[in-house]
């Protein structure tokens, strides 16, 4: 039986590698023919990082993306090229009579919404180019400030001049900046010194599963272990449970109408919100797009269009046409 590798793993990134590469290894190893990373770590950071496979990767637009949790260390007194330790210092301060009050006030002032400059290095695109391929080239050049919001910012430790701390932001959010602009705040500088993401979005730590484990699993061992199918990644999304009938209009890319709709089975939605539509005991197959409110439909023509199709997972489609084929 063929093994389907249609949904999401959750890996443990280790230090020293792209993400990229992580998706390159698990493409390689398991012969998938799409895999994407959600949300980018540095090859210094370590941490959460969602993998999308096969029919998985259909999902990542309609995925929730916040909040981003981290576990970092910031180092005071040196200010570097990249904003963390794999840069060249560029600046250092005298951090010897640094004080509790002052770190604890830096901190304090860093939470809500703030302002932030993007590091240099980074995948910022400036006239249509990233920041980094110029940083590569020496060339700095000015950025405009962006707003991100801190959910949550806690120090854990203080060893000087290190300092250990807690961050949940918004997506976009450079905890390397944040390092650097803390280390500005306290008047030493400083610079990003460790990174461990341990939440991004709805995918946590425990969920995550580390390189070495992925080195020994067979396809169908990650499968049935760790894979997080369709249904359960999306399971904050409104359901719509059809038929067969109305699955093959779904699968065909046709819109339901009013008249295809169980009032009493609906859930509670808006207009434009997005809802997955389900075949009872087979799972996810589509992912529609609401043009009417749940309470307009009562009153809508029948032949009024209510859900639109904008995402269609081939294989459950494929899985539904067999299974109704036999039945005729």
């Amino acid at each position: 039986m063929k093994m389907n590798m249609d949904g999401l793993l959750v890996i443990d990134k280790p230090e020293g590698i792209t993400s990229l590469t992580v998706v390159r290894i698990l493409k390689e190893k398991w012969s998938l023919r799409k895999a994407g990373h959600i949300g980018t770590l540095d090859p210094f950071a370590t941490g959460v990082l969602p993998i999308a496979m096969e029919e998985g990767t259909k999902l990542i637009p309609f995925l929730p993306d916040e909040p981003k949790e981290y576990e970092a260390v910031m180092k005071i007194g040196e200010e570097t090229t990249t904003d963390d330790l794999t840069g060249k210092i560029s600046k250092r301060g005298n951090w010897k009579d640094c004080s509790l009050e002052e770190i604890q006030s830096a901190f304090q002032s860093f939470t809500g919404r703030i302002l932030q400059i993007p590091p240099m290095f980074s995948a910022v695109k400036v006239n249509g180019k990233p920041l980094y391929r110029m940083a590569r080239k020496g060339i700095e050049i000015e950025r405009k400030e962006r707003e991100v919001y801190l959910y949550d910012l806690q120090i854990q430790k203080i060893d000087l001049p290190l300092i250990h701390f807690y961050v949940s932001c918004s997506k976009g959010t450079y905890v390397r900046a944040l390092a650097r602009d803390l280390g500005r705040q306290m008047g030493y500088g400083g610079h990003l010194f460790s990174l461990r993401r341990i939440r991004s979005g709805p995918f946590t730590l425990p969920q995550a599963i580390s390189m070495e484990r992925v080195k020994e699993l067979s396809k169908e061992e990650a499968q049935r272990l760790y894979l997080i199918p369709f249904q359960e990644v999306l399971s904050s999304l409104p359901e719509v449970v059809g038929d067969g009938q109305l699955i093959r209009k779904v699968c065909h890319g046709m819109g339901m109408r009013v008249r295809d709709v169980d009032l009493q089975t609906l859930p509670s939605f808006k207009k434009g919100q997005w809802l997955r539509i389900s075949l009872p005991e087979k799972g996810l197959v589509a992912i529609l797009r609401s043009e009417l409110r749940r309470d307009e439909i009562a009153q809508a023509d029948p032949k009024q269009i209510a859900f639109r199709p904008v995402r269609v997972f081939r294989s459950s489609c494929c899985f539904s046409e067999r299974e109704h084929a036999t039945d005729h």
